[in-house]
């Protein structure tokens, strides 16, 4: 598994709107999720600096990622539009391996109900 890690510093005024663009309903979201390869997503918050967000996406395997990224490419350029006009940076952090990962029947971390499908 693969976890994609980015930053996000919010526009003043636009906190509402990122969140739900990049919540579980969100539209991102929804994108990464018509991927069977696409496993969930953690969307943190800093506690400390309120406009500073941090995503990661995590997937089945590099080459799937890339695929996905090529087949909705004009879906994703849509929505990184959208995402520009929330934010004042998007800076990615990294892709790493995951590790240690538990056993799960599912992206609990992705789904609204907190239960597996």
């Amino acid at each position: 598994m693969i976890a994609l890690v980015w930053q996000f510093d919010v526009k003043v005024g636009k906190n509402d709107a990122f969140e739900a663009f990049y919540g579980a309903d969100g539209a991102w979201t929804a994108l990464g999720r018509r991927s069977r390869s696409f496993l969930g997503a953690s969307f943190l918050r800093d506690l400390a600096i309120g406009q500073r967000y941090l995503v990661i996406e995590y997937w089945s395997e590099m080459v799937v990622y890339e695929k996905h990224h090529a087949d909705f490419q004009d879906e994703t350029e849509r929505l990184e539009k959208q995402r520009a006009a929330l934010v004042d940076i998007a800076q990615p952090l990294g892709l790493f391996n995951a590790l240690d990962v538990p056993d799960r029947d599912g992206p609990t971390w992705s789904q609204r109900s907190g239960r597996p499908g």
